[in-house]
């Protein structure tokens, strides 16, 4: 009902004797938290019902007076609300977006980091709507929030606020704006320093390259040789993935292939996860030549990591370097034998479950570059012990890729090798495992042709049918329309129909029915 007062109010708005914002200030009022915060989050009802003209002269200059005055200044659930609200109200004040600046910039400064965040928020939604506000009103402010000594809070939110307000600022403000981000990266306070590496990524993506190689480089280096905070270090390598896009490859020999390098033998062990998550995009950010002469044997390094997550890392994104385009790909099929495979050998034994289901997740996209022969040759014994591992998810990994492992060795050749540790699969205790062999079975199908799909899978895919899981019986009986599409017409009727009558004409239980 509480909330039907409030529409009410605003629709009452329009009779003489009504006053719609004393009944607002009334309600904020209230000691119920309900009541106010409700009031809060519907203030743009009030705003539409006072119109532009009484919400800049009258609900902006309360609502900016009323965050900063006993009791709602000490009201946290109070003032994270509205510091949402202030982007709301921005479509009701006549273009006077200018007003809202002053008590979002109070609350960035609030000790509490959600209302801070939300503040930034804010601002930036509202500067993005009226970016003529960037040089007048959020420049000014962000140097305000960058000097203030008083708590550390406003330097934190510079820190987040900038990358927007750099973007809207004039050319003659930019400078100083650097300079201003260069002091926060020096700050003596870690939780400013942190807030400035995170943020370097998205500064640097709107600098120019000139700006970054004159004011930026150092503090870049400077942050990545942080010794406190691996967090810092953790960003320096995200801000890497950046920034060596927009530099050239003597540029980023110079200036980033260090930082990369020593984040690879970093000390913490987040920090090398880091790198090994994400060596793709500085595959594609770097290019072949300097991942293969340069960084290729810190990868292999990691793949050796003594932690468990880094090598688990290491190995899954293989298949992420795999599916770059060939101008960024810096494993070839030559790299693969000479670098990676050795290394599978070791991995395929790890003692940590995550990393041999890691090896098996890429063992179909490798197999795919190596060809037919590499493949029977170094990867074939390591498929089937993997397909007999004691840990589940390595044996779902390794089947999810049967079909494309298939494709990639002859029929014969599967025969003899693989296909009895498939078939020996579709019984497995797990049921997901069973249902991901049963999401293959109409691949093989179409490698197998009819003849040797009635000999070898038919009578286990059709058991599938009556799996005492249901997710499994519903695999089998979805797959069964493109197994019916691969072989024709004629073979569903005459010989497919048949037996799923029988099949099911004998089924004591409902369920399978």
């Amino acid at each position: 009902p509480r909330p039907g007062r409030l529409v009410g109010a605003a629709v009452a708005c329009g009779m003489a004797d009504f006053d719609c914002l004393a009944f607002f200030k009334e309600e904020i009022s209230n000691e119920n938290a309900a009541i106010k915060i409700n009031a809060v989050n519907r203030i743009n009802l009030i705003a539409s019902a006072l119109g532009p003209q009484r919400t800049v002269g009258e609900l902006i200059p309360y609502v900016t007076t009323v965050v900063q005055q006993e009791p709602l200044c000490n009201d946290e659930e109070f003032l994270f609300q509205m510091a949402k609200q202030y982007a709301v109200l921005s479509d009701y004040v006549d273009g006077k977006d200018e007003l809202l600046i002053p008590p979002l910039e109070h609350l960035a400064a609030q000790e509490e980091t959600v209302i801070r965040d939300q503040a930034i928020t804010s601002m930036c939604t509202v500067v993005a709507k009226q970016p003529k506000l960037a040089p007048d009103h959020l420049v000014p402010a962000l140097h305000r929030l960058a000097m203030k000594s008083d708590f550390f809070t406003g330097r934190v939110s510079a820190c987040a606020l900038l990358p927007t307000v750099y973007r809207y600022a004039n050319e003659d403000q930019k400078a100083s704006l650097r300079k201003v981000y260069t002091t926060l990266c020096a700050d003596d306070t870690p939780m400013v320093r942190r807030a400035a590496a995170q943020k370097m990524k998205d500064l640097v993506n709107v600098c120019e390259k000139a700006d970054i190689l004159t004011d930026l480089i150092s503090v870049y280096r400077q942050l990545s040789q942080e010794d406190t905070q691996d967090t810092i270090r953790v960003a320096c390598v995200h801000t890497t993935l950046v920034m060596a896009k927009i530099l050239n490859a003597e540029e980023n020999r110079q200036h980033t292939l260090s930082v990369i390098k020593s984040a690879c033998e970093d000390r913490s062990w987040r920090v090398r996860l880091t790198v090994a998550k994400n060596f793709d995009q500085l595959c594609a950010a770097y290019g072949p030549e300097i991942m293969n002469t340069s960084l290729l044997p810190y990868f292999i390094q990691m793949m050796r990591d003594n932690e468990q997550e880094v090598r688990k890392e290491a190995v899954r994104v293989v298949e992420a370097c795999l599916s770059l385009p060939a101008g960024s790909n810096p494993l070839t099929s030559e790299q693969l034998q000479q670098f990676i495979l050795p290394q599978f050998q070791s991995l395929a034994l790890d003692p940590a479950q995550p990393v041999r289901a890691a090896l098996a997740q890429v063992l179909g996209p490798v197999a795919k570059v190596l060809g037919r022969d590499l493949t029977q040759q170094q990867l074939n014994p390591l498929i089937a012990d993997l397909m007999k591992d004691e840990f589940h998810d390595v044996r779902l990994n390794i089947v999810s890729h049967a079909a494309l492992i298939c494709e990639v060795l002859s029929v014969d050749v599967l025969v003899q090798s693989l296909l009895g540790t498939i078939l020996n699969l579709v019984m497995d205790n797990h049921w997901r495992i069973r249902q991901s062999v049963v999401e293959q079975v109409p691949k093989l199908a179409k490698l197998f042709g009819v003849d040797m799909f009635q000999a070898k899978l038919e009578v286990l895919f059709l058991s599938n049918l009556r799996d005492c899981v249901h997710s499994v019986r519903q695999s089998a009986i979805d797959n069964l329309k493109e197994i019916a599409e691969t072989f024709g017409s004629q073979w569903t009727v005459e010989h497919l129909l048949p037996k799923l009558v029988e099949q099911y004409s004998q089924s004591a239980s409902y369920a399978n029915r």
